[in-house]
């Protein structure tokens, strides 16, 4: 299976997966709080049981090469957990599908809406946090790196919304040399040429 075709596999999957557990949650159902609750601490001090996660993270996954399934679950389990993060403690959902959004919802112009807040104060540190996912040696730096622009998301006074669908390709793609790069300039493009849709964004959030 090419590098493509698995990433659109792996996108279709995450999405299924994060829409489901929105709904749960969004419906106040205590199973998807607890769900989300375990994909926060995947990759903490605090891991959780991986027999307890397993249906959120691989049931269904689809069938990939044995040099891609394991960057599949990667990009998964990196999207889900950040889905969680963002979604916590919100009442309205994070999670949209690209073609349901007003506006792009890529990690890039996500990342442009948080640097737009106060006046623009806070663009150099995010600028400055995408430079050191795309510098990353491995996946766990990039993991960190991202961490870090999430939480500054979901601390944001508006709300953030991604495509994590989108967002688990893309991380898929990022684990190989031939697509690495590519993922990278959507993100600079989206981050770059999105600046007045998402100061926007903002402005209504405020009113």
């Amino acid at each position: 299976m090419s590098i493509q075709k698995s990433s659109r596999a792996i996108s279709a999957y995450a999405n299924g997966k994060v829409m489901k557990l929105q709904s749960g949650y969004l419906a106040g159902l205590s199973s998807s709080r607890a769900s989300l609750a375990r994909l926060r601490r995947l990759g903490t001090s605090r891991d959780t049981s991986w027999m307890s996660i397993g249906d959120d993270l691989f049931e269904g996954f689809p069938e990939l090469g044995a040099y891609e399934e394991e960057k599949g679950l990667n990009s998964v389990k990196a999207a889900l957990r950040y889905y969680a993060m963002l979604q916590q403690s919100k009442s309205v959902p994070v999670a949209v599908l690209q073609k349901d959004a007003k506006r792009s919802v890529s990690f890039g112009s996500a990342c442009r809406a948080i640097s737009l807040e106060n006046n623009g104060s806070g663009a150099p540190g995010v600028r400055r946090r995408m430079a050191m996912v795309e510098a990353a040696n491995d996946f766990g730096g990039v993991q960190t790196a991202m961490r870090s622009l999430v939480q500054l998301m979901r601390a944001s006074k508006g709300v953030i919304q991604l495509d994590f669908g989108r967002l688990a390709s893309d991380l898929f793609q990022i684990q190989f040399d031939e697509t690495r790069s590519a993922v990278f300039m959507r993100w600079a493009q989206d981050y770059y040429r999105a600046a007045n849709g998402n100061k926007a964004t903002a402005e209504d959030a405020e009113e």
